[in-house]
């Protein structure tokens, strides 16, 4: 299910899941059409001085892209507020913000 994007978004990963977002690049205010040429990094913590981050795999076709986590990673996220951004280079090395938010890590209660 991809969700509608503006530059900054705010999403809820629940603890020991798996954490799934797809997300369509014509959906983000200013982003280029096409990702082809394009690599994207994206990361998370708590804020921009943290030492400790989690990054996000991300798998990517011309038009839209999925940010994932597995569950063996998130279980060990304590709940609370993260930023995250992603970060988009192109093949000339020129980087961009391509959207940034707020992730709600929620504790789980089925273990």
């Amino acid at each position: 299910m991809a969700i509608t994007q503006n530059n900054y978004t705010k999403l809820d990963l629940f603890q020991g899941t798996d954490f799934i977002r797809a997300i369509r690049v014509a959906d983000i205010d200013g982003a280029p059409e096409s990702l082809v040429g394009y690599s994207l990094f994206a990361q998370m913590r708590k804020n921009y001085e943290s030492k400790k981050s989690w990054k996000f795999d991300i798998l990517k076709n011309e038009r839209d892209f999925i940010l994932f986590m597995d569950q063996e990673q998130t279980k060990y996220i304590r709940p609370g507020y993260y930023n995250y951004d992603v970060i988009m280079t192109h093949a000339t090395n020129v980087r961009t913000v391509l959207f940034q938010g707020v992730i709600n890590v929620l504790p789980t209660f089925t273990q």
